[in-house]
């Protein structure tokens, strides 16, 4: 007898509640999605700076052990990456390294070299500054030792900087190689305060 005053005192819920729960549900979502979207855009992005250190400190490695000059090319044309010389072969061989920046969520007309509307073109902490693009490309040599040498065989800092279409100031980075040692560093934009930090 119990069991059954029980049962009949359960309501479940009404149309009207359910709606009203699917519609906030709805909402919540609409409001998180486009966070959603720009944090895994943004997750992507920084792939693709890992993958650029990655790919200069093989260049540099690579020239180390087999003492022979090593060149990482940038080709922004094509948004990729190209390491030749030494066991790579002279450029354009089948033996060279050849890299997409694009893909996994990155299309290639979203990355762009250089820095974002507004952000700071002082020099890197490191002095670096800048490489600029010579017939679309950026090559970075390096030498045996490690080394990054200009011309005339002095030691030469090279940057590159990419930032992405939707949001630049977010995601803009650097990355730069001291051309003493042949470091490599990573940098992100940094609103705040300006510059771009490592």
């Amino acid at each position: 007898m119990n069991r059954k005053r029980d049962q009949k005192g359960q309501k479940g819920f009404s149309l009207p509640e359910l709606v009203v729960v699917i519609l906030i549900i709805a909402i919540i979502g609409v409001l998180a999605l486009p966070q959603i979207v720009s944090s895994r855009r943004a997750f992507r992005f920084s792939g693709m700076q890992r993958q650029v250190a990655a790919t200069l400190s093989e260049a540099r490695q690579q020239a180390m052990s087999q003492r022979r000059a090593v060149t990482f090319r940038y080709n922004d044309g094509a948004k990729e990456t190209t390491l030749y010389g030494g066991s790579y072969g002279v450029f354009g061989d089948t033996n060279n390294r050849v890299e997409s920046l694009y893909g996994s969520g990155v299309s290639q007309n979203e990355i762009v070299y250089g820095r974002p509307t507004g952000a700071s073109t002082a020099a890197l902490d490191d002095s670096s500054n800048q490489t600029p693009l010579t017939g679309g490309v950026v090559d970075i040599t390096f030498q045996p030792d490690g080394s990054v040498l200009d011309a005339a065989n002095n030691p030469v800092n090279k940057a590159i900087f990419f930032y992405h279409t939707k949001n630049p100031a977010e995601m803009a980075f650097a990355v730069s190689v001291l051309g003493a040692g042949g470091r490599v560093k990573i940098w992100r934009y940094s609103r705040s305060v300006n510059k771009y930090v490592e």
